[in-house]
């Protein structure tokens, strides 16, 4: 190996026996004359730059990109069955008890409070029980999913603190991801806030730090979810009503939500770096090649919005100077038809060439990925430094036009960022060339 590729012989002994890390040129070396495919090259330089990071920063990206893959594999179909009659109710179940003590025992209560609170048109749920409860979670992503939630339900999450500012918080991100798909299934009934804490380890003096607020009773919960108190009194449920509330002043909102498509577009804007636009979605972005005439084409005049959407997109596509269904259909997957109107072929195979051209020049790094990575009813933008925003598209099936969740807690910020501009260079995308390829055969497949 060391008389084929040029890298000294020692260097290489020493690296294999974990002694020395191999020079970054000597890798190239390697690669070249070991003739790695570009997927075996990505795994390669993956793993030589593991050497060089924290072991957190590689959990934070193998965490959100968990979060992804469980993303798409989420089922949008409806239920097969649904609970359509309660056996006990509330008072039935719970009799003379104010204590519960075991999970069989709790779960159910917990179901009986939210069933009994989602008859009322007005149904609330306020809790600061953590997102890492699984249970609670689940209960709600699977009400939600299910359309059979309504409620706005406000949850107080504590962030913790404790770590250095270099690093990603694991415990952060991890609240995130259990609560991420909540807000996208909610239709904007869901609204989680944040406050930061020094201490999240179990409070000791306190049986039942957490707590569930609705309007005829108040769950007190344990650390761990397995003891729970039934406080039903009319002054109990109003004074933690109004303790949550007072809780809330002191908290910042975890996200925004918007579903106006010109606020939609200049958060776009605000996730925008000066050195690049970081973006990833199940259709290519092709803003930079959009002019002053093709936005006067294609945006529709009749729209009552059209000033604004117009002034928005070329602020936006003028900074940026920035797929296969596309090719079919010449349809934008962030604004539909009733918005922008469809391309024709001879201007889709414009828009991809001109692409494959930039991405094979290196003037942009755009990548092709393997599937299952992220959602095709998704779009995100990230910023290190001014949010990250996630954008449903048409592809998504539970609700109407857009929806866009805005997120600036710095910590987080930190976390997705580093994973989207990380891929590019991740075994679960194309090379460059392979990516320009793809496009240009795909711009030759465009319907006529």
């Amino acid at each position: 190996m060391s008389r084929l590729s040029g890298v000294e012989r020692t260097a290489l002994s020493k690296t294999l026996a974990g002694q020395r890390v191999l020079p970054y040129a000597a890798l190239d070396s390697l690669i070249y004359h070991l003739r790695l495919t570009p997927r075996e090259e990505s795994r390669l330089r993956g793993y030589y730059d593991a050497q060089f990071e924290k072991e957190g920063i590689r959990r934070s990206r193998e965490m959100v990109g968990r979060m992804f893959s469980d993303l798409t594999e989420l089922d949008f179909t409806p239920p097969a069955f649904e609970e359509s009659r309660l056996l006990l109710d509330l008072d039935g179940y719970a009799g003379q008890r104010s204590i519960f003590t075991g999970t069989t025992n709790v779960q159910p209560l917990l179901r009986l409070v939210l069933s009994q609170e989602l008859t009322r048109p007005d149904a609330r749920v306020e809790l600061t029980v953590p997102p890492t409860d699984a249970f609670l979670a689940g209960e709600l992503l699977r009400r939600y999913l299910d359309g059979r939630m309504g409620a706005d339900v406000r949850q107080i999450i504590a962030f913790d603190a404790s770590g250095s500012l270099e690093d990603i918080n694991l415990h952060n991100l991890k609240c995130f991801c259990s609560i991420f798909p909540i807000c996208l299934l909610s239709k904007r009934h869901y609204h989680p806030y944040y406050y930061y804490d020094n201490t999240l380890t179990a409070r000791y003096t306190d049986p039942y730090p957490y707590f569930l607020v609705t309007h005829s009773c108040v769950v007190c919960l344990s650390e761990d979810g397995g003891q729970a108190m039934l406080l039903r009194g009319a002054d109990q449920v109003e004074g933690y009503h109004r303790h949550f509330q007072t809780l809330l002043e002191r908290c910042h909102p975890l996200i925004q939500y918007t579903s106006d498509p010109v606020e939609i577009l200049e958060s776009y804007d605000s996730c925008t770096d000066m050195d690049g636009f970081y973006m990833i979605m199940d259709q290519p972005c092709f803003g930079r090649f959009y002019d002053e005439a093709t936005i006067g084409q294609y945006l529709r005049a009749e729209l009552p919005f059209h000033d604004r959407l117009e002034g928005v997109a070329r602020k936006r596509f003028g900074n940026l100077r920035t797929v296969e269904r596309f090719c079919q259909t010449g349809s934008l997957d962030d604004f539909p038809v009733a918005f922008v109107a469809p391309f024709p072929p001879e201007v889709r195979r414009q828009l991809l060439n001109a692409l494959a051209g930039h991405i094979r020049s290196g003037d942009i790094t755009g990548r092709i990925l393997s599937p299952g990575t992220f959602p095709d009813y998704l779009s995100m933008t990230t910023s290190q430094r001014s949010g990250v925003g996630f954008f449903t598209t048409e592809r998504f099936p539970l609700q109407d036009g857009f929806c866009s969740v805005q997120v600036k807690e710095p910590d987080l910020c930190r976390a997705f960022h580093g994973w989207l501009t990380r891929l590019p260079a991740s075994a679960q995308a194309l090379g460059a060339e392979e990516t320009a390829e793809t496009l240009e055969t795909l711009g030759r497949t465009c319907r006529t």
